[in-house]
This record gives C-alpha cells, structure tokens and sequence, in this order.
C-alpha cells in the first residue's frame, strides 16, 4: 500500500534535510541535485519474498496461475498453457538458490504458465481491497513532498464514468489554463465493489482528460488528449514514428532531458484487444508531467531533477489500427482496403461469430501478431498458422511490419537502460529470457521494482522456442534488462473499469526506476 505525505515546503529546505539523512548528492552542469534515495529494505531478497507470496495466492487460483504465452490463445484453450507444444526451459530452480538462499518461491506449474508476454484469457478474479482515495491539490509554485511504501492494491480514482468516450470539454477545461488550475489533481474517493479495507493515494494527475474516464480508450482520445498535454507542459516533445496502413499515426512522446544520462523506453497496446493499457501509459506520461510542473518531491527526490537525469520515451499505442477494429469494427477503419483486409483474414480463420472474432482480435491489421515478429529466436518460434490471422500468425519475417519495424529502430536508436511492454492480464511480470551474469541481475532487479509497486507476480520462466517477443529481443540482442508488465485480470479485452487499479500499482513505477537508475 502506497502512502503519501503532502506537505508545503520549501524546495531547498527539502534538499537539505535529504542530504543530511544519507540521500546522495550529484553535480550536474555545475549545480548539486538530490538525485537518488536507497531505501533500507527495498532488495533483490525481499521482492523475492514479495513475488514468493503472490506466486502462492495465484498458485491457490488456478486460472490466476495458468497465464499464457502472448501468441494467441482463444477463450476456449485457456485452460492449459500455450507453449507451442515445446517443453519449457526455466531457469526458476537455479534462480531460487542464487537469490533466495532458503526462501521458497511458488513458482509457475509448466502445464498452466508459459514464457514470454502472457495472453491468458481465463484468469479468475482475484479477492482486492477496496480502496479510498484522496488526492491533494499543487500549484505550480508548491512542492509535494510524496513518500511511497510498497506496492499498491486496491482502485485509484474515478473522474468521470458514463458511455461517453472523454470528457465533455475534450479535455481542455484544466489543463491548458496554465494558472493554479493546471495544476489540479483528479479528487474523488472510490470504493472498490470487492473485499477487505484497505486506503491508498495516487501520484498527481491532471483532470479533464479522456484518459480520467472509465470507458475504452480510443485512438482519437489519444490524439486529443496528446495535444491538450502538449500545450499544456511546454516540455514534453512529440513526434510521429510513422503512418500504419491504415493511415494513423504512431506517436512517440519524450518527457524529460532528451540529452540524459539515463534512458527508458515504454510501450503499450503491441496486441490490439489489450488498449486499456495504452491508457495507463498515458497517465504516466500525464503524472511525469505535472510532477515536473509542480516540483514534486517523490521518496526524497526532486522530480525535475531526476528527469533532468533521466529521460522517459514512450510510444503509448503500438497498433492504433487493431485497436480501432477492436473497438469500432470494421465501420472504424478508414479504407475499404483494411476491410476487405480483415474480411480475407475472417475467411481464412473460418470465423463464425464475426461479432466476437473482432471484438478479440490481437494482431494488427495485416493480420500479424507484432509481439511476434521480432528478431528474438523468430525462426525456432512457430507461427501456429501459415496464413494471416486474428491472433497466430508471426509474419513473413522479422520486423516485416512497419509498427515493429519504427519501434525496433527506435528502440536500437535509443539503446535505452529499460524498457518496459504493457499488456493485459494476468498480474504477471516476465523478465526473464535466458540471461546470465550480472545482467541477470539487473533483469531481475527491475522486475522486483514493477513487484514492490503492483504486487504482481514475478515469472522466471521462459521458452526458447516460445519467443520473437520483444521484451524477448530487447535482452537477448540488446542486452537490456526489460520486462513484460501483464495488467488486469480476465478476459482481454479486459473491464475498463480494471483502470483505476491498474494505475494505483503502477502509477510509481517509473518515478522508482529513475531513482534506480541514478544510484546506479
């Protein structure tokens, strides 16, 4: 359970009673920053510990525990894992006695958990706290001093919640005011419709956006709500990566110095039928920015700083065109070509219930299923059809597709210390994929991060013939600790009403990797 303490303080004041209790002090162009906290306690052992116990309660639920590999499972395979009928490598026996020493970890059961980026679509629900929250007001002239303890369970806040995508006033009533107003938090307590009692708060988040709302998240609420941010936080850059084939944009957002020391790359909605995901990226780059705005201290650390030591690349919607699709239906997509494109898929597929078959399609709209279409063991991976498909199909090659292909190059470009893949579901972390040495070490060290913040459970599996991924091609031709954070519970496309807990557990990730990666 995540705790803030809002306080309203002076800047330097903060700064000196940080240095005075053992926070470390780093130069940068000819100033001193409080750029990183080591807090007692938070080590590899005890996330083990943590990822221990969630292994257990999952293992308990057994659905929870069956979380499938990211290449396509239906709703009627989801009773059995997805491993392409290969055995699975783990590495789970020799990380327990390198990390864990006498601790023992529940572990995944390889007939009901596969390697990689899960796409399980049976998980049962998992008993959550209901959650009461209370966000305080900033200005732009305040500084908030937030204190995180752990991970978050349990829902955030609501600001609106109807049928309607966005909010009425299109998201500019608070956000492009640049008075006080900018500043404004979304308040509003909500108790969660489940058991136990629990309260937490969430980091700030600016109002008035489509992403505030429970409902799907579009496309086009992306696009809006980017150009509001953009003219709202001066700061943030934006460009386009490129045009899909069916003419949308994909969109890269930079917060944070672009000449930093240290680098992040996140991305979300990779597969078309888990978009709540998108949205939650979308606050973090909204929280990033108020939080700069506002001169946010988080854990001892002054926000600004650290993002004047870090910087945080996001490519919020991979596959805008299998979104829409999802969402939308064929009347959605902008050319009678990508129809007739996804009614020439249907057919191969033998699609019955066409209703369903769009409502849970993965891939994107030329039929390939981009999770799978990278160059991590892509030959040695099966493609489980030979032809496009709605979930199944790898591609002809690696990155043949030009949403691969841009976040590949972007990715290469960049050559980031992290990258993090949002999907949905199944309240996972994978991490692992066959690394060694300190490496490994640095792999499992972020996953333990994302597990104190969301309480998901850590995977050590992974399959060598089970792979293309690209958390999968990131550590295996990057050599860069990364992770596939799997959110929610369900069938994908999951409850939008899932958001609010989704973002109370992850709305401290990136806050905490920056820190990380400044006391590196």
């Amino acid at each position: 359970m995540k705790k803030f303490i809002f306080a309203m303080v002076a800047a330097s004041a903060i700064s000196a009673y940080l240095c005075l209790n053992g926070y470390a002090e780093e130069v940068v162009n000819g100033e001193g920053y409080v750029t990183a906290v080591v807090e007692a306690g938070s080590t590899a052992q005890e996330a083990l510990n943590n990822s221990g116990d969630q292994g257990t309660e999952a293992g308990s639920e057994t659905q929870q525990a069956a979380v499938s590999d990211s290449s396509g499972t239906t709703a009627s395979e989801t009773t059995a894992s997805e491993t392409t009928g290969e055995s699975l490598t783990t590495d789970a026996g020799s990380l327990t006695t390198e990390m864990q020493g006498d601790v023992t970890k529940t572990t995944e059961n390889p007939d009901s958990s596969a390697a990689g980026n899960s796409d399980s679509t049976g998980a049962v629900t998992e008993n959550e706290a209901p959650i009461a929250v209370m966000t305080g007001n900033t200005t732009s002239t305040d500084t908030t001093v937030i204190q995180s303890n752990g991970p978050v369970a349990g829902t955030g806040t609501e600001q609106t919640v109807g049928s309607e995508f966005g909010p009425s006033t299109g998201g500019t009533a608070t956000a492009a005011s640049g008075d006080a107003a900018s500043a404004q938090t979304v308040q509003a307590d909500q108790t969660a419709a489940q058991t136990g009692e629990a309260q937490a708060e969430t980091l700030p988040l600016p109002a008035g956006y489509h992403f505030n709302n429970i409902a799907a998240y579009t496309y086009q609420n992306m696009v809006d709500d980017l150009t509001v941010l953009k003219a709202s936080y001066p700061s943030m850059q934006m460009d386009v990566l490129a045009t899909t084939a069916d003419a949308r944009n994909l969109y890269h957002v930079v917060v944070g110095n672009p000449q930093a020391k240290h680098k992040v790359l996140v991305h979300a909605g990779i597969h078309a039928r888990e978009y709540i995901v998108c949205q939650v990226v979308m606050r973090q780059i909204a929280s990033l920015l108020e939080m700069q705005k506002a001169g946010t201290v988080y854990n001892g650390c002054s926000i600004p700083e650290l993002l004047n030591n870090t910087c945080i690349h996001f490519v919020p919607m991979v596959d805008p065109d299998g979104i829409t699709l999802v969402q939308g239906g064929l009347e959605a997509l902008n050319s009678e070509e990508a129809r007739m494109s996804v009614m020439t898929i249907a057919g191969m597929d033998n699609a019955a219930d066409m209703g369903q078959y769009i409502r849970t399609w993965k891939n994107n709209i030329n039929g390939v299923n981009l999770n799978r279409n990278f160059d991590a063991n892509w030959d040695e991976t099966p493609s489980k059809v030979d032809h496009p498909s709605s979930m199944n199909y790898k591609g002809t090659a690696p990155e043949c597709e030009i949403e691969t292909k841009v976040l590949a190059d972007l990715t290469r470009s960049l050559m980031p210390d992290r990258t993090i893949s949002y999907h949905t579901q199944g309240k996972v972390i994978y991490w692992y994929f066959g690394e060694t040495g300190n490496y490994k070490n640095e792999g499992y060290n972020l996953a333990s991060i994302v597990n104190r913040n969301t309480g998901y459970r850590i995977s050590n599996t992974w399959a060598e013939k089970d792979a293309a991924g690209f958390k999968d091609w990131a550590v295996q031709k990057l050599d860069i600790p990364s992770v596939t954070i799997e959110c929610g519970i369900g069938t994908s496309p999951v409850d939008e009403a899932q958001i609010e807990e989704m973002w109370a557990g992850n709305d401290g990730i990136l806050p905490d990797i920056m820190i990380d990666l400044v006391n590196k």
